[in-house]
């Protein structure tokens, strides 16, 4: 095992110890007021929030589905099909790392005849717009909540970052400039066919409609944990669900996010004043995920057998 193979391993498997002692001190802690806690489950708002989340799934499915379909020198894709690819290759997420999810599909469409610079482009925008949604949106709500208000300073620089870089994302002249900087500083020439401005706005919308599907779930999964909502705690669960997710994908070395986003959203949820709903939600939508992520999973697998996706020889077909 190489040695930064090794540092990455020893890291992941310290974030899930710190994970797992976090959450044991903080249950330790609070346990008298956990273990008396009448917990009633209500499985239709359960449901409810498990099909917001699928949703969630295929409105980023559907952005990557409409980014890969602009370019003409290679098949369309069927929607069915960028569900398989998508939703197979996203289960790499819980390798450390984060890029095993990428491999597959740069592999795969750079076979198919796609540059890999322009394979790396649009995994760069599909990865980058549902980042700048989520911590845009969630930044916003979280300047909404009292508990925040000392950190609206930075909380604003923050979201004036993240405009401007969605400014370079939109803008093609911009893009093209910092491309020929990079070109000039690396001494290698980078081209490909760029997305059109129309094609990324209505790629961001739909993340938009993602993001509001995501923020649902975690509605729907409070009240089916016994939980009741209020316009403060509509926000702090919108605001906890967004941004845990972001920060828990931004960090590399977690598998899955594991620990980071629930230790996100633990601290964001503790603002409701209410310390078991902050300790037992968190944990709740981990295996909620999970299970979403074996559903889209299976649907993927059964996609793939029945459009022939693996040839004789097991190498893919994604087209036929």
């Amino acid at each position: 095992m190489k040695f930064s193979k090794y540092i990455k391993v020893s890291l992941s498997i310290l974030l899930v110890v710190l994970f797992i002692w976090f959450f044991y001190k903080e249950f330790k802690e609070n346990w008298e007021s956990v273990r008396t806690l009448q917990l009633v489950m209500n499985w239709k708002y359960l449901v409810l929030g498990i099909f917001m989340m699928i949703a969630n799934y295929l409105c980023t499915t559907l952005s990557w589905h409409i980014g890969i379909n602009y370019f003409d020198n290679h098949k369309k894709l069927k929607f069915a099909q960028s569900i398989a690819l998508v939703n197979i290759s996203q289960l790499g997420k819980y390798i450390p790392g984060k890029l095993w999810s990428y491999m597959v599909q740069i592999y795969w469409l750079a076979s198919k005849g796609v540059p890999k610079t322009t394979v790396l482009y649009l995994n760069v925008v599909t990865t980058l717009l549902p980042i700048l949604v989520s911590l845009l949106i969630g930044c916003l709500l979280l300047m909404m909540l009292p508990d925040w208000s000392h950190l609206r300073t930075e909380i604003l620089i923050l979201i004036g970052l993240l405009l401007a870089i969605n400014l370079v994302l939109f803008n093609k002249n911009i893009l093209r400039f910092f491309i020929k900087i990079f070109s000039r500083i690396t001494k290698q020439k980078v081209s490909f066919h760029q997305l059109s401005t129309c094609r990324i706005i209505s790629m961001q919308l739909l993340y938009i409609t993602g993001a509001l599907f995501w923020a649902l779930a975690g509605c729907f999964i409070s009240l089916s944990i016994g939980f009741s909502l209020d316009n403060l705690r509509i926000i702090f669960i919108s605001s906890a669900m967004l941004l845990g997710d972001v920060i828990g994908f931004l960090i590399l070395i977690a598998p899955g996010g594991l620990g980071v986003r629930e230790g996100t959203m633990y601290l964001i949820l503790k603002g409701t004043g209410i310390i078991q709903f902050a300790l037992i939600f968190p944990i709740v939508m981990r295996l909620l995920c999970i299970v979403t992520d074996l559903i889209m999973g299976i649907v993927s697998v059964l996609i793939i057998s029945r459009s022939k996706y693996f040839s004789r020889n097991n190498n893919w077909q994604l087209f036929h």
